[in-house]
């Protein structure tokens, strides 16, 4: 039996409906879950003092019967109190003088619970685990004080550091993080081959010998679902017209994920070709910053913007049904660590261009077609052959369908959980 410590701060964020749940949101989660479903592992939680209250608040929904490697025992009526003034602050949302008072005794709660965190470990879950696994955050110092435990880390990407133009300055001061606290004999699971490279060049603890590459995987969940009725109340709810065909493109709103380009060559395509029955359904945050750049951007203003339709964020009950139905998928971005979403529509059957960057092409194989992410004509070449050739888009929804078996979430914790065994015999 190997006893883990799994760092589940990150899926604190699990209700929240914004760029907190991206990709390395499920990445933990779905890491922890298929952790959690071995009979060969015993996994304790451990969360971030400052992130304590609002895990203990989300786990007792989501996890009843997980273990935790901070005493819960000792806080029970603290967040029992915290966990009732959110439930009252969430009923007085729209009445802002009444919830006031509940919302200072969120924070109250929350400060007096991660200072007792802490200070408030149990020890015994610490002196007997063998590993820590981390999937993105810098290793904690309480871990450190523990010579029994071995250290492993999710690496991602070094994006901040390759693109710094387009800094994530929450990213970065994780990635920081990461490098200032790593010490000799951390061990880590890189999301591709791309990344492990790039952090070998960055970062002098890893090395071909101290990471290893792992493939994500996109959740169960996504699967074909080509049903009228569905897709109906889909459209509808996001306000797509019933009658047009649509392409679709879902990330997080930001520069490197080039969306300005892939929507403007868009525009251009369906100009040049008088396409009318087609348009752009787009899911992602961040709206307002957006929306302006791209009427900056774009010169026929009305028109144009037309055929966008903004989704916003996407509940995770109708992303199948969205990835399933569309024409095609982009995901054209500038750069990526691995690449989720088009993993996750090749797996609904959807075809997908991607450009043929970073970790892009180990991912998609020869599944899909794959641009340069720079170039207007080769998007606007890439979206003709999808339109006007119905047995290309078949053709490479047969081959995503088998591409997305070689990625699963249980090999992707079978691969970790064997070099976490094999450390442990070294």
């Amino acid at each position: 039996m190997l006893n883990i410590i799994f760092d589940a701060t990150l899926i604190t964020n699990v209700f929240k409906k914004d760029a907190a749940r991206s990709g390395i949101f499920f990445v933990a989660q779905n890491l922890l879950d298929e952790l959690l479903s071995r009979n060969d592992l015993n996994v304790s939680l451990y969360f971030s003092p400052e992130y304590y209250a609002n895990g203990v608040r989300v786990f007792r929904e989501l996890y009843p019967n997980a273990n935790y490697a901070q005493n819960m025992s000792s806080y029970k009526l603290l967040c029992d109190v915290n966990l009732k003034f959110w439930q009252i602050h969430g009923m007085l949302y729209h009445r802002t003088l009444l919830r006031k008072p509940f919302a200072l005794g969120i924070v109250l709660t929350q400060r007096l619970l991660s200072f007792l965190a802490k200070r408030k470990i149990d020890r015994f879950k610490f002196q007997t685990a063998d590993v820590f696994l981390s999937p993105a955050y810098r290793i904690p110092d309480v871990v450190r004080e523990f010579s029994n435990i071995r250290s492993f880390l999710v690496l991602h990407d070094t994006i901040p550091f390759k693109f710094p133009t387009y800094n994530d300055i929450g990213w970065s001061h994780y990635l920081r993080e990461i490098m200032r606290t790593g010490r000799k004999g951390d061990s880590f699971f890189c999301d591709s081959k791309c990344t492990q490279r790039d952090f070998i060049e960055l970062y002098p603890l890893v090395t071909e010998g101290s990471s290893k590459v792992v493939p994500l995987a996109a959740n169960e969940s996504f699967s074909e679902k080509k049903d009228s009725v569905l897709l109906a109340g889909v459209k509808k709810k996001y306000g797509i017209p019933y009658e047009k065909k649509y392409v679709f493109s879902l990330c997080t709103l930001e520069p490197r994920k080039n969306l300005i380009r892939a929507i403007k060559s868009y525009v251009n395509f369906c100009k040049k070709n008088d396409i009318r029955d087609l348009v752009w359904v787009l899911g992602g945050g961040h709206w307002d910053n957006f929306i302006g750049k791209l009427k900056r951007e774009l010169d026929w203003l009305d028109d144009g913007l037309k055929m966008i339709i903004r989704a916003g964020y996407v509940d995770d009950e109708d992303l199948s049904v969205l990835y399933s139905n569309a024409e095609w998928f982009v995901y054209t971005s500038q750069y990526e660590g691995f690449g989720l979403p088009p993993l996750e529509a090749m797996q609904c059957g959807c075809p997908v261009i991607t450009s043929n960057n970073s970790s892009l092409p180990e991912v998609v194989g020869d599944a899909g077609i794959m641009i340069d992410w720079d170039s207007d004509e080769q998007h606007v070449a890439a979206y003709e052959k999808y339109y006007f050739n119905e047995n290309l888009r078949k053709e490479n929804s047969r081959k995503g369908l088998e591409r997305a078996k070689l990625f699963s979430w249980e090999k992707t914790v079978e691969q970790m959980v064997r070099v976490m065994k094999e450390n442990m015999r070294t």
